[in-house]
């Protein structure tokens, strides 16, 4: 188990390097919220993090919404 911890940092880590260098096409294949995370870990990185503009309470609230009404 511990291989497959060092293993994903490692990659979690060539990964980074690669999207500091421009290269976005190593987020090819991944799921949305996976590149996502990637080009937060990046933003954090080097510093330029923002607060996001999306109301994350309403989203949840319009997705709980959809859902019922799918439901139906």
């Amino acid at each position: 188990m511990t291989n497959l911890m060092t293993m994903a940092v490692v990659d979690k880590q060539d990964i980074l390097e690669e999207l500091k260098q421009g290269n976005t096409t190593v987020l090819k294949g991944l799921p949305a919220s996976v590149a996502m995370s990637y080009g937060l870990a990046l933003q954090a990185e080097v510093g330029q993090a923002k607060d996001s503009p999306i109301d994350s309470e309403a989203v949840a609230t319009a997705m709980l919404g959809r859902m019922k009404t799918e439901e139906k």
